[in-house]
């Protein structure tokens, strides 16, 4: 069960707004890789961008904040798939995904109210991922408070891994492999929480949104 890469989606895509998120790189993903199990749903996208749904439902978004929303993340996104192809040095790419980042946060301060922004700074991704799944897969509250532990012991691994990789200038196939061994500890400490049924549930889920198409649908454009 890939539970990792769909949980850090969730996790890591309130980077962009939280104090100081700009210091640090976030997972990088080659074009095409890794966003079947995402909620982002634009193509290459930005892994620290939020879903839109979510903001526009988090944050009671207007139509026209929407609209607006989703193209700025739109041109993000290319941006940021144009700059995973460049051949460039780790260094230069982390440098472009920076500035990249700092201009839609400027332009996002644009369309959201002082309100929205602190608001979306406030939220808190692993507290939010845990009250869905609780509906959803029906938890007790023993199973949440166990399975919050392990999404913010997932957070504290990630920022370490991203930490270690850029300080001791790691591959990416060192630090790939080393989000692949913190992935499978996360995967083995759920399925221990969660009973065969919410197993099973939860890779109903996960087929679900790898079955969801990249791009939004025009249903979804008018919601």
């Amino acid at each position: 069960m890939r539970l990792l890469r769909w949980l850090c989606s969730i996790v890591i895509g309130f980077a962009l707004f939280s104090p100081g998120s700009l210091a640090q790189e976030p997972p990088k993903q080659s074009p095409g890789q890794e966003t079947a199990q995402t909620f982002t749903r634009t193509a290459t996208p930005d892994p620290a961008l939020p879903p839109v749904s979510m903001l526009t439902r988090l944050l009671a978004l207007t139509p026209e904040q929407e609209q607006k929303v989703r193209q700025l993340f739109a041109e993000h996104n290319k941006g940021y798939g144009e700059i995973l192809q460049q051949k460039i040095s780790v260094k230069e790419r982390q440098e472009k995904l920076r500035e990249l980042r700092k201009n839609l946060q400027k332009k996002l301060e644009a369309v959201l109210t002082p309100q929205q922004l602190q608001k979306l700074r406030q939220m808190d991704p692993e507290a939010m991922l845990v009250d869905r799944l609780t509906i959803a897969l029906k938890l007790t509250t023993e199973q949440s408070s166990q399975l919050l532990e392990v999404m913010r012991e997932q957070s504290a691994g990630i920022r370490a891994i991203e930490k270690q990789a850029q300080e001791n200038g790691w591959s990416e196939q060192q630090k790939k492999q080393r989000l692949a061994e913190l992935r499978k500890q996360i995967d083995e400490k759920v399925n221990k929480i969660l009973t065969p049924e919410q197993q099973q549930k939860l890779r109903q889920i996960l087929q679900g949104e790898a079955e969801k198409p990249v791009t939004p649908s025009k249903e979804e454009n008018t919601r």
